[in-house]
């Protein structure tokens, strides 16, 4: 995948463009080409999930997509951004999937949230053959979509406004509860043990 292919026809997962400085989050990706602070929504890289099932990523480090709207049940809504490498950039509340190529036509898939200017590993399957990595992963990145918009929802501080460059924060990222979500009116609080 060196470039979005074509969708079959409109994607009606794709969101309208938004409001020019309105804050990022899920499903609003901070891109390179865009001031901090300011978003692109529903671009040209838009495409239904689906419709990547049987290509290998051909970029070197594999691909990522910011998704931009999930629905867990089967065959349903499944879309997303291809970001475009160099300076492949995150806001806190996004939900990520990487595609990675293997040995022998294989893929492997993995979920990631960014939190609080932190990329977390959600889970990743190995050795997943091309056709079948989207209805994999499905149910396990609408959960983590879920989860951050219930967290947004009930005043939780993403940080929807910090860009995490890809690239520098997957050699850093670590499984498990990133160490800061601020309570609505507080500032951040470290990890329990």
């Amino acid at each position: 995948m060196t470039s979005p292919p074509a969708s079959p026809g409109p994607s009606p997962a794709g969101p309208e463009p938004g409001t020019p400085g309105e804050p990022p989050g899920p499903g609003r990706p901070v891109n390179a080409g865009t001031a901090a602070g300011q978003v692109r929504r529903g671009g040209d890289g838009d495409v239904d999930v689906l419709y990547l099932a049987g290509q290998r990523p051909s970029a070197p480090g594999g691909e990522w997509l910011l998704i931009i709207g999930v629905d867990a049940a089967p065959g349903a809504e499944f879309a997303a951004e291809v970001l475009p490498a160099p300076g492949r950039y995150a806001a806190g509340g996004d939900v990520l999937v990487h595609l990675a190529a293997e040995p022998g036509d294989l893929v492997s898939a993995g979920v990631w949230a960014v939190i609080c200017g932190q990329l977390v590993p959600v889970a990743r399957w190995d050795h997943q053959e091309p056709e079948g990595w989207p209805e994999t992963i499905r149910a396990t990145t609408a959960f983590v979509a879920g989860i951050l918009t219930a967290l947004e929802a009930h005043g939780a501080d993403l940080a929807a406004t910090e860009r995490v460059d890809l690239a520098e924060a997957i050699s850093t990222a670590t499984a498990g509860r990133p160490w800061r979500i601020p309570r609505p009116g507080t500032k951040a609080w470290p990890m329990m043990p």
